[in-house]
């Protein structure tokens, strides 16, 4: 091949075909790498003890190798750092309580305005309640007066037919047995004694 030739590579055939009888097998796709924080993180997760003895192990070798005025200076910088931390956090704790508190109080102050309201709320409905019992008791009432009042004249109407029917009906009897009695008679005397 000459400086001038161009030539295209040709990729091969990835699967067995009539051009390619099966000399080339295609590969799976690689799986896609883990970038190094989470190989850490995996590392520490299944070797948790390995992880801190090795930091121990770390931690001793350093302060083996600093000079001890550095040592010392830097625990001490270290003790005024842990100090102003201490006062920051306790300072940001009183704070903190002051608002719980005021939220708290903000919290009850609204508690008892809902339950005053719910008092209020609950007060109509029982005197509502109330009005329309009475109603309803008044309306029973008036229906159970009227109810005794027809019974009562019906019951004096059932009286009434009864006396008439039963006055009919002596009447009746006493002609009826006047009757039978006249016939009686009639035939005592025809007979002969």
């Amino acid at each position: 091949m000459s400086k001038t030739e161009t030539t295209t590579p040709t990729l091969p055939a990835t699967s067995a075909s009539d051009s390619n009888p099966g000399k080339v097998v295609a590969l799976k796709a690689a799986k896609a790498e883990q970038r190094p924080s989470e190989k850490v993180v995996a590392f520490v997760k299944s070797h948790p003890v390995l992880v801190v003895a090795g930091g121990l192990a770390a931690g001793a070798l350093v302060s083996a190798l600093l000079p001890r005025r550095m040592t010392r200076g830097v625990l001490s910088r270290g003790a005024h750092l842990a100090e102003a931390a201490g006062a920051a956090t306790a300072l940001l704790g009183k704070e903190a309580a002051e608002k719980a508190h005021d939220l708290s109080a903000s919290a009850r102050k609204k508690a008892g305005l809902v339950a005053d309201s719910a008092e209020k709320n609950g007060e109509l409905a029982a005197e509502r309640l109330e009005k329309y019992g009475m109603a309803a008791l008044a309306a029973a009432s008036a229906l159970g007066r009227a109810s005794a009042k027809r019974a009562s004249e019906a019951g004096e109407v059932a009286a009434r037919q009864a006396h008439k029917i039963g006055h009919s009906a002596s009447e009746t009897a006493t002609s009826g047995s006047h009757r039978i009695a006249e016939i009686f008679s009639g035939l005592t005397q025809r007979l002969p004694h």
